[in-house]
């Protein structure tokens, strides 16, 4: 066939690899080693047993799953088949879950026997052909008697490779296909960003039906790398697992990094073989990242990205890491052009705010069945990203805020990004968010949500005043409350919208 002279497609990563080194770990769980040529017969026996179901090409097969190398195993599969995998949060309610199968007109579902169960009727009315494995039929066993030989599927380049939603804080999520040209790329760049080596040894234990690990352990495999796959943060279970496999790349939140920086057993695991940590959803406050440098003794490097344009769009390099602090995002990706733009599609210069907007080959191809929020999604020519950012005088992008997430108190505007980063330079705060809450006065009030550091005594006051150091007095929170725990997305994000709902009347009940 013609097309697979020149094609891209995601697929063909697993079998360059196998081709290349096919005795080489690609994948690592417990004490399960998977090697490249072993992905690939088992990849190429998955898209067999999909195809030899009766599905055709671009038909939609849903995955819930959490981490596993089988996990890895089902993305990579699917993809050589040719069929656009669906990757569903099994954290969402059954409601959420229904929705995303009959919108996406799911021709078959895969799902862990164990997260689905006391819903598997539920969900059959959304889709009924639904494939439950566990730790008795497993995956593998399903494809065992299937070909070791790839199928030939004519795959061109802007076919949708998966369609993956958006978290639907407001309405319905947004289901955004991506094309096997925008992770192909993407992920080329990204080990050319990290410096991806064909001796690294990376853990993937965020989710991986979301972007931001999707795209590293894409990133890893094509370069020949071995993903140690984990389910889930544990601190010590994250320090051992470095200090054992010897591991040289890592992904984390900054709250993990601060648990693991902090934590009572850290002297006892060896970090010696850290190359480069790497950061995202939030920019570390200057204590932590000084001491996360000095003790791990690896490269720092924030990155950034979302769903709608395949990560990473931009990062913030190791070299800015110690000479600027902030909400840095740094610099585009080699893929990416990225500028600052206001609402009438002007172009803002330097210390300009605006929208922070792309171009590149990892925008998607647009929303499933939303012609509307695509089109606008595009305006000007550009991918619009809702985040607000302006360049620096050394041509560093500096992140504002969502646009959405913009307090506006007194006339003022206020970035709650800057807030919540000024409150983590707190010695007794472990985690921080800000939003604005209605106010008779202020319109908005600036309020903070404080998690504490493990036997702090702070107290609001304490916070206030901290603040008020380094801050103005408008931009310094009018009230803090103390919680236990975030409401927060499987991906690490707080739920912002709902601490804004649930104490949306605070002010009016404390007069």
């Amino acid at each position: 066939m013609s097309s697979i002279i020149n094609r891209i497609a995601v697929g063909d990563i697993i079998r360059r690899n196998a081709s290349r080194f096919p005795e080489k770990i690609a994948l690592i769980e417990g004490e399960k080693e998977i090697t490249y040529k072993e992905l690939d017969e088992l990849t190429n026996k998955l898209a067999n047993y999909l195809l030899s179901l009766g599905l055709k090409k671009e038909d939609k097969v849903a995955t819930l799953y959490e981490n596993s190398w089988e996990y890895a195993l089902l993305f990579m599969g699917i993809a050589k088949a040719g069929l656009i995998w669906v990757p569903v949060n099994p954290n969402i309610s059954i409601e959420e879950k229904k929705y995303i199968l009959e919108f996406v007109e799911a021709k078959f579902v895969i799902g862990e026997k164990r997260l689905i169960t006391n819903e598997i009727e539920k969900l059959r009315e959304s889709c009924s052909d639904i494939l439950e494995t566990s730790n008795t039929n497993r995956l593998v066993d399903y494809i065992d008697l299937q070909q070791t030989e790839e199928p030939i599927v004519d795959i061109q380049d802007r076919d949708v490779s998966h369609i993956m939603f958006t978290s639907g804080t407001t309405g319905n999520p947004k289901g955004v296909m991506t094309s096997h040209l925008a992770i192909y790329i993407a992920s080329l760049s990204n080990i050319i960003e990290n410096n991806f080596q064909e001796d690294d040894c990376m853990i993937s234990m965020m989710p991986m039906f979301h972007c931001a690990q999707h795209t590293l352990v894409i990133s890893a495999l094509h370069r020949a790398s071995t993903v140690v796959v984990l389910n889930g943060f544990e601190p010590e279970n994250f320090m051992q697992t470095i200090h054992e496999h010897k591991v040289t790349q890592i992904f984390a939140l900054p709250m993990m990094y601060r648990l693991v920086v902090n934590h009572p057993e850290r002297s006892k695991y060896d970090f010696s073989s850290l190359r480069r940590c790497i950061y995202a959803m939030a920019p570390m406050d200057k204590g932590l990242l000084e001491k996360c440098i000095s003790e791990f003794g690896a490269d720092f490097v924030l990155a950034t990205g979302q769903t709608e344009i395949y990560p990473s769009t931009m990062v913030f390099r190791p070299e800015e890491q110690l000479r600027r602090f902030g909400s840095y995002w740094g610099i585009s990706t080699i893929i990416n052009d990225t500028a600052v733009m206001d609402d009438d599609g002007n172009i803002l210069t330097k210390g300009e705010v605006g929208e922070i907007v792309h171009r590149g080959p990892n925008v998607m191809i647009g929303y499933y069945k939303n012609e509307e929020s695509t089109k606008e999604s595009k305006k000007f020519g550009w991918h619009h990203t809702g985040d607000l950012g302006y360049w620096d005088e050394d041509g560093q992008m500096v992140f504002v805020d969502r646009k959405k997430d913009i307090i506006k108190t007194g006339g003022e505007n206020v970035s709650s990004m800057q807030v919540e980063s000024t409150i983590l330079g707190h010695e007794g705060v472990m985690n921080a968010v800000v939003v604005g809450l209605p106010h008779d006065y202020w319109s908005e009030a600036v309020t903070a949500f404080v998690l504490k550091q493990p036997n702090a005594s702070v107290t609001e006051q304490d916070i206030i005043d901290h603040c008020k150091q380094h801050l103005g007095s408008f931009q310094s929170p009018k009230s803090v409350i103390f919680l236990e725990e975030f409401p927060m997305t499987a991906t690490g994000k707080i739920q912002k919208h709902i601490l804004r709902d649930k104490y949306n009347s605070h002010y009016a009940m404390s007069k």
